[in-house]
């Protein structure tokens, strides 16, 4: 049982970033899935809903996504057991060193949102800046590193057969501007991102 799972809440995001997503993980990742699931339930407003789909999947293999990352490859080695989000590397040493943009675990790992709802007022006000720290001071986790496949937009602008994800962090505007349609493409006046390739061309 494999199960690949993204969250989309509030209005940062709309349909075609599920759309995407799914279109690239059929296309590109080679992941062979029995359940792509959009979780929408919007409690925390914010990055904290992604907490409950510890709560929500306790069986089976899951692998998760953020909305706004380029899936270009082979996705099957980020599959693990153990709980295990990506390694930061191109973070300053006093910001957390993990980032949550995938995160892959096998059966329940509920632990994680019960340690959120012991008083999930006291987190969110705690970590307001985000749900990394919450995991890299609250909970055990392996970390994917630089070998395995991804990287930052943030500091890897070109294509590169290094990786096969790359993660936009803040940059998804970048994202969104290169899902030219078809039409646009062909234009003589278009000039595409190297990554429009891989995205659902925009309607």
């Amino acid at each position: 049982m494999l199960r690949v799972i993204c969250v989309r809440t509030g209005t940062k995001f709309d349909e075609w970033w599920v759309d995407n997503l799914k279109h690239m993980v059929d296309t590109y990742s080679g992941l062979k899935y029995d359940e792509f699931v959009v979780m929408e339930k919007d409690l925390y407003d914010g990055v904290f809903n992604k907490l409950l789909m510890f709560d929500e999947y306790r069986d089976g293999q899951n692998i998760y996504f953020d909305l706004d990352v380029i899936i270009k490859g082979d996705c099957n080695h980020l599959l693990r057991s153990d709980l295990t989000t990506c390694y930061a590397w191109w973070r300053n040493a006093f910001h957390t060193p993990i980032c949550s943009d995938i995160i892959s675990w096998k059966g329940d790992q509920s632990y994680i949102y019960e340690k959120f709802m012991e008083d999930p007022e006291y987190y969110l006000f705690k970590y307001r800046l985000g749900m990394d720290q919450f995991l890299f001071e609250n909970v055990g986790y392996n970390r994917y590193d630089r070998g395995d496949g991804y990287c930052t937009f943030q500091t890897v602008t070109k294509p590169s057969d290094e990786f096969d994800i790359y993660l936009f962090n803040q940059m998804h505007d970048l994202m969104r501007q290169a899902s030219v349609s078809s039409e646009q493409a062909s234009s003589e006046q278009a000039s595409p991102l190297w990554y429009s390739e891989f995205l659902l061309p925009t309607k």
